[in-house]
């Protein structure tokens, strides 16, 4: 056999191990989670409570986070993905390129800092101003400081790890059940939950806070009986919320979703969920 023949064989199986292992793993690598950004005042916060050593298990992988779930199953790991930092921005600032690539390089630094503006904001927003509506508890998002001890965490496969939360940006919030799986099981509370939902969105709206992604089939749940907003990096300060067309259009396109599962699983509350709707829109 040729030698570029075994090459090209040898680089397929490579390729293809590469792909399996991303694949069992949901993508997730410890250098995926790991910052290089400059310090920022804005983004220093003040937590109220100790942050509570035990291991965590892989949970789930979204567009903006690593998901892991407590050993005491009370609460969920959120560990920002960082992929798209290679080489680093301060790197990246600092290293010599041909003057053509300038406008490249400024592309680039500041579509990160976008980024993680707009996600950081969010989470910062949640912690500060809905950590009732998000159970949100503990946020990070300057990992310059020897605060906080290093963390055990096992990745999908059951691969252990050692995390360092001193350089790794994280958020910590109680641990919800998604809402319609919630509700699957307990249709006796469907009545409770829809005067929540109601709630949770209305004082959301009053705040002048805004969700970009108001998807409630995946992104709100239930912890104690209550609707919390578990996807937390979409909010954003719009002070037109506050307005009744705005907030009319949130809350009605918002509960869509219960509206549809209550046709389908509990009908005879579909007047008790008009009356609602009416009631907070004030019509």
């Amino acid at each position: 056999m040729k030698v570029w023949t075994k090459f090209f064989l040898a680089a397929l199986l490579f390729l293809g191990m590469e792909k399996l292992i991303r694949t069992q793993t949901d993508g997730f690598r410890i250098e995926k989670t790991k910052a290089d950004f400059p310090y920022r005042k804005e983004w220093e916060v003040e937590n109220p409570s100790e942050f509570k050593q035990q291991p965590y298990y892989f949970l789930g992988s979204g567009v903006q986070c690593y998901a892991f779930l407590s050993e005491d199953q009370t609460t969920v790991l959120k560990i920002f993905k960082h992929y798209h930092m290679t080489p680093s921005s301060q790197i990246l600032a600092k290293i010599p390129l041909p003057k053509f690539l300038d406008p490249f390089r400024k592309k680039v630094l500041k579509g990160r800092e976008k980024r993680m503006e707009s996600i950081f904001s969010s989470n910062l927003i949640a912690f500060q101003e809905l950590p009732q509506q998000t159970g949100v508890i503990h946020l990070n998002i300057n990992p310059k400081e020897e605060r906080y001890p290093k963390l055990t965490i096992y990745d999908k496969i059951g691969v252990r790890h050692t995390l360092d939360l001193n350089h790794t940006p994280f958020v910590l919030q109680r641990k919800a059940d998604l809402i319609f799986s919630y509700l699957q099981n307990h249709k006796e509370e469907t009545q409770e939950i829809i005067d929540s939902l109601f709630s949770c969105i209305t004082h959301r709206c009053n705040l002048g806070i805004a969700n970009n992604d108001p998807i409630v089939y995946r992104n709100f749940g239930i912890h104690n009986k209550k609707v919390v907003e578990i996807d937390v990096g979409s909010f954003a300060k719009n002070p037109y919320m506050k307005n009744p067309l705005p907030f009319k259009r949130e809350v009605f396109y918002e509960t869509l979703e219960l509206r549809e599962w209550i046709a389908q699983h509990v009908p005879e509350l579909c007047d008790y969920f008009e009356q609602k709707l009416l009631e907070v829109l004030q019509i």
